[in-house]
């Protein structure tokens, strides 16, 4: 019996590829999430800094003041766009997080299938070897009475 070696290595070896790239996507669209939050949380400081400079002028112009209400408006526009891409990066990142683990488990899978195949190789491989070295004990003994039988 030769070695073993397992007939779904290269699909074994694709599987294992495909999971690593999945999970690299997965983390890159994590990334892209946390990227958001900053991004939201750094147009809402600025938003905030901008109307309290504003307000912390003794006599603010009156046309200062009547920018205002237009600017907050703008910026209540764009952190509802930041958080409608955040919605999206999100949802992207969980239907990536089910390929990702998909691929994880099919590779998991052809792992336990291997181990199994290798499992029953170094079985059979075993039972070889106890019939070769029963089948020699077998010979050396019938040798051996067969010697003595001749020496009588």
């Amino acid at each position: 019996m030769g070695p073993f070696r397992f007939r779904l290595a290269k699909v074994m070896d694709w599987y294992e590829k495909q999971s690593h790239l999945e999970a690299e996507r997965l983390r890159m669209c994590a990334e892209q999430v946390v990227r958001m939050h900053a991004e939201i949380d750094q147009h809402k400081t600025n938003v905030l800094a901008h109307q309290m400079e504003l307000l912390a002028k003794p006599n603010p112009e009156p046309h200062e003041l009547a920018a205002l209400g237009p600017f907050q408006r703008g910026a209540r526009k764009q952190e509802h766009r930041l958080r409608q891409k955040l919605k999206r990066d999100e949802e992207a990142t969980e239907k990536q997080r089910e390929i990702s683990q998909a691929a994880q488990q099919r590779l998991r899978l052809i792992e336990k299938l291997r181990e199994r195949r290798e499992a029953e190789h170094q079985y059979l491989f075993d039972r070889e070897l106890e019939e070769i070295a029963s089948e020699a004990y077998l010979a050396r003994y019938a040798r051996e009475l067969n010697e003595a039988q001749n020496l009588r």
